[in-house]
């Protein structure tokens, strides 16, 4: 049975994105962990210089002195669950051998893995960053991020989904680009999840990179009814249960 799981959110998120699934595994006898990466930058109302040298390796670091105080802790190895942005924190620290098992729920893609339309991104991104036309900090505007991210959430909802949401580091979001993970040194279970209405991480998107973790033995779920804001969307407790359903059988 799985007995300790870290949460890892995504871009301009805390940990606090992750309160339903916390609360649905806590009452059956799970341990959880919802850190928020480094919260001393990133929940200022103004974003501090400091942002400008974060880079998408310092959260990979952290996540790992994360999993050794756990282990120290708990005495067992955790099993992670990391969406959006922190889906590619999860496949990295599974490359790592860091973790007994990993869940991709609508991750950001690793370096190799596009469709056209995010090849064409990337490289248009890569002119603009290069000429230093993007800020240090982002933060989703809110028309876009209703589109984009809470297009499955209930409009009575979304005004504190939004108010929850932080800046982040640009330099983190342009080091995606160039992230490989190698899906040969991954020796544990891996499960990567689309959701059919997420306009900001397409299915089409997540099934590729499902498909590089096919040759180890990675499995793959589509949830059709659901968008990018899966964990607090109407029936979220469905894909909570299956995944931990998942873990528990798999570890």
């Amino acid at each position: 049975m799985a007995r300790s799981i870290l949460l890892i959110h995504g871009m301009c998120c805390t940990g606090d994105v992750w309160r339903n699934f916390r609360a649905f595994y806590e009452a059956r006898g799970v341990r959880v962990f919802t850190p928020t990466l480094r919260p001393l930058d990133r929940l200022r109302r103004k974003p501090p210089p400091a942002l400008r040298a974060l880079r998408f390796v310092h959260y990979v670091a952290d996540l790992e002195q994360e999993i050794e105080r756990i282990e120290a802790q708990t005495g067992e190895r955790v099993s992670v669950i990391g969406h959006s942005m922190g889906g590619l924190l999860a496949q990295v620290l599974a490359e790592r051998n860091r973790v007994n098992a990993a869940v991709l729920i609508s991750p950001t893609a690793p370096a190799g893995v596009r469709t056209v339309a995010m090849h064409v991104f990337w490289n248009a991104f890569a002119v603009v960053h290069r000429l230093r036309l993007v800020p240090h900090a982002m933060y989703p505007h809110r028309v876009l991020a209703d589109w984009l991210v809470f297009n499955q959430v209930p409009h009575v909802e979304r005004d504190d989904h939004h108010a929850g949401l932080v800046h982040e580091a640009a330099q983190v979001f342009a080091d995606f680009r160039l992230h490989h993970v190698d899906e040969t040194r991954i020796k544990v279970p891996l499960l990567t999840i689309a959701a059919r209405r997420d306009r900001l991480v397409p299915p089409a998107l997540v099934r590729l990179t499902a498909k590089k973790y096919e040759a180890i033995g990675g499995a793959f779920k589509e949830y059709p009814d659901h968008g990018h804001w899966l964990y607090a969307e109407p029936g979220w407790q469905r894909p909570a249960a299956e995944i931990l359903e998942w873990i528990e059988s798999n570890t």
